[in-house]
């Protein structure tokens, strides 16, 4: 949350501090054993009425209860707790409206109601903002609150519940109390025990791309997981601004030793970030732990949670270093960390899968950095990773592997098996293709010469619309399971499309795996070098765009090489999947849609609809109108990240002129920020002729390409708009109109 420390100020006490031993400074161990044993200040517990919080639109009423601080640490008050269960009439209320109406979509379908109107009766507050000063100042002003000598006890069972989940918020605290950002920054967390939506939870991070969320814990004795209800940008907030990359260079020597634990160096060119104090604040998979690092050669503290131990469950978790004195913002630094621990697991049939494929190091978000790459290995393995090959050797039973990337890139990564390797020098490309040696021990024909030959049509295809990539060496290894997954110079291709498709098992053959296995996954890989690797995403919301792309991408590259029916026939199976989960929730949901609906639902709207919402933007831009605006995104976002918005007023641009809706806005509003998919009925023609729409909701707005015919015979298309509801069309006397072709548009009748 935070990204900065706190300044000690000696002021005029200077020279006589100088004649004295300095009190240390405070380090995280120490701030995090202060909140350990976090307590109420019996001095500092109130019975409050009409007290008033306003945090990212959210108003919170603490209308009559009692009102208790906790102790401070380091000098800060960071948490207080309001019960109204001493007190007769007590009484608490938050109100909260989303702004946007998926928005409010979403938290409906999880709290019943669009818009928080909920009494509570308890609540811990947790904060580093003015949350502290702002109640203080209120109870101050006014007389009728009461201080209480000794602190309920009902505040102290709210202080336990803080206990148990300090665990995931203190290494926020212990950043934003070392922080020289100003308080007014800070994050504030509440945990409300509501009357009818039960336990429930609150968070303000004013620095963050969505700086309110809201929504519960949920437990099981599998796992424990937060439900997100809603997040948004608060109306009034001012425009977000992503930070710049703060990484400009790796150099990472990795050992994977024979057991597959790994440990490594991380050497870092850094620039620090404004207001960092005497922190760096990093993310990496939890499963890895940070045992010593350094700053241009002194050692700093490292702040980390213990390392997850769990070879299925996985994911990013921050990290500090914390410096005794502090860092110059925009000062270049050079960081160092020793970590370690296991990311890489061997399947049954003898494969190895690498798990938090782009978190397998210290990172921050965005970085675009050069990489330079050594790893070390047992012998009898293979590497492959990003970058250039610089030598390869092995010594003493270790190979060593040296890559270096040729320009900036977003991800680094790496995979490693028994390989056996097919290679060409084509078209300005150094192909590599890896398959397991398992498959030649089983007595199958070696799939590599053929997906060696599909990758180079892909790529000769690509490079004629885009242009040539700035790398020069694309590498394809198999990972296990059904998906894959494309970095710079890297793809991970499903270890099912290595299978020739008489022998896959029986379960993933037909009309739609036969096509994602043989004919899409592939060309969707390899268009990610275009589509995620020079164009990416500025955050969550616009990563279906990149997914979109490289799905649409790959779906022009089979109705180039197989013809329109086969395109079509993809597109029949996506719009039969849209059907079924009408209301999912919008393709800008993302990630969030694996929480909320389920893998496949995101599946579906993401890649499914992601893909028909570009295959509709063709139809309005045009084959010609739609490639210009790829080479487009293509030079202006290159350096930089792409949001939904650049992306609509981007191809807003190339609207053909007589359209209506040429900014765009209400093609978003519907296809990307709503959700539904509309049913549409065709009546009478000329000026009696309506257009009904239902199935959506009232905001729903789309333009329709009618296949209109004149009284004399000329036919055009007709793009008309449709809201809910009935629309007349007032067409020309004697000209007839019927519904697009199926294969353009995602409707049903």
């Amino acid at each position: 949350m935070c990204r900065g420390c706190h300044i000690a100020i000696l002021g005029a006490f200077g020279l006589f501090a100088a004649s004295r031993a300095l009190p240390a400074p405070p380090t995280g161990a120490s701030i995090a054993a202060d909140i350990a044993g976090l307590s109420i200040d019996p001095h500092q517990s109130y019975h409050v009425y009409d007290l008033r919080l306003e945090r990212g639109g959210a108003s919170i009423y603490l209308t009559d209860g009692v009102l208790s601080f906790t102790a401070p640490v380091d000098g800060r008050i960071i948490a207080a707790v309001f019960t109204s269960a001493e007190v007769e009439t007590g009484d608490a209320e938050i109100l909260l409206m989303p702004p946007r109406a998926s928005e409010r979509a979403s938290l409906a379908a999880f709290a019943k109601t669009p818009n928080v109107d909920e009494h509570f009766t308890s609540a811990l507050l947790v904060f580093t903002d003015n949350t502290a000063r702002q109640l203080q100042a209120q109870i101050q002003a006014n007389p009728f609150h009461k201080l209480l000598r000794r602190a309920p006890e009902a505040a102290q069972n709210v202080v336990a519940l803080f206990h148990n989940a300090s665990a995931q918020v203190n290494t926020d605290i212990v950043d934003d109390l070392l922080s020289a950002k100003k308080p007014a920054r800070g994050f504030f967390y509440a945990a409300m025990a509501g009357r009818t939506l039960g336990t429930f939870e609150f968070l303000y991070q004013p620095d963050q791309f969505e700086p309110v969320t809201l929504g519960r814990v949920i437990s099981s004795n599998v796992h424990t997981r937060f439900q997100l209800w809603t997040a948004f940008r608060p109306l009034h907030a001012p425009p977000y601004r992503p930070p710049p990359a703060e990484i400009s260079a790796y150099r990472l020597d990795t050992t994977i030793h024979p057991d597959l634990s790994l440990s490594a160096r991380a050497v870092l060119t850094l620039t620090a970030p404004a207001d960092c104090g005497r922190v760096l604040r990093f993310e990496m998979s939890n499963r890895l732990q940070v045992s010593a690092a350094t700053v241009d050669g002194k050692a700093v503290e490292v702040f980390q949670r213990p390392a997850m131990h769990n070879s299925i469950s996985g994911g990013e978790s921050a990290f500090l270093l914390i410096s005794v004195t502090p860092f110059v913002p925009g000062a270049t630094y050079t960081v160092a960390l020793q970590y370690h621990g296991s990311v890489i697991r061997q399947m049954a049939d003898g494969s190895y899968a690498v798990a938090d494929r782009n978190t397998w190091y210290p990172f921050l978000t965005p970085t675009f950095a050069t990489f330079d790459l050594t790893f070390r290995c047992p012998a009898n393995l293979n590497l492959v990773s990003t970058g250039e090959l610089v030598s390869q050797t092995v010594q003493n039973g270790e190979r060593i592997v040296h890559r270096k990337t040729a320009v900036p890139e977003h991800v680094a990564g790496f995979n490693l098996g028994n390989y056996q390797v097919a290679r060409d020098q084509h078209s300005g490309y150094r192909i590599a293709c890896y398959a397991n040696t398992q498959m030649q021990e089983k007595g199958e024909d070696s799939p590599l010469p053929e997906i060696l030959k599909h990758t180079e049509n892909i790529l000769d295809d690509y490079t004629r619309l885009w242009g040539p990539l700035p790398i020069h060496n694309i590498a394809i290894s198999p990972v296990p399971g059904y998906f894959g997954q494309g970095f710079a110079g890297m793809i991970y291709l499903s270890s099912m499309s290595y299978v020739p498709l008489a022998r896959r098992p029986k379960a993933l053959r037909g009309p739609r795996q036969d096509a994602f296995f043989s004919d899409l996954l592939l060309p969707h890989e390899v268009s990610h070098q275009w589509w995620g690797n020079i164009v990416r995403a500025g955050n969550y919301r616009s990563a279906w765009l990149i997914e979109a792309m490289a799905e649409d991408s790959a779906l022009q590259y089979v109705k180039r090489t197989q013809g329109s029916a086969a395109e079509n026939a993809v597109l029949a199976r996506y719009r039969a999947d849209l059907l079924k989960r009408r209301n999912g929730g919008p393709v800008d949901f993302g990630v969030r849609l694996l929480n909320t609906a389920g893998f496949s639902a995101w599946e579906i709207i993401v890649y499914e609809k992601g893909a028909w919402i570009l295959h509709m933007l063709r139809g309005r831009l045009g084959d010609r109108g739609f490639h210009k605006m790829q080479l487009a995104m293509l030079s202006q976002y290159a350096a930089k990240p792409i949001s939904d918005e650049d992306f609509r007023r981007l191809a807003s641009k190339f609207v053909p002129a007589g359209q209506r809706d040429r900014s765009l806005t209400d093609f978003f509003d519907s296809w990307i920020y709503g959700t539904g998919i509309p049913t549409l009925h065709l009546h009478g023609a000329g000026p009696n002729a309506s257009l009904a729409m239902s199935g959506v909701d009232d905001e729903f707005t789309v333009e329709v390409p009618l296949a209109c015919r004149s009284r004399g015979g000329k036919s055009e298309t007709r793009w008309v708009r449709a809201d809910t509801g009935n629309n007349a069309l007032n067409l020309p006397r004697g000209e007839t109109c019927r519904l697009p072709s199926p294969s353009r548009f995602l409707y049903t009748q």
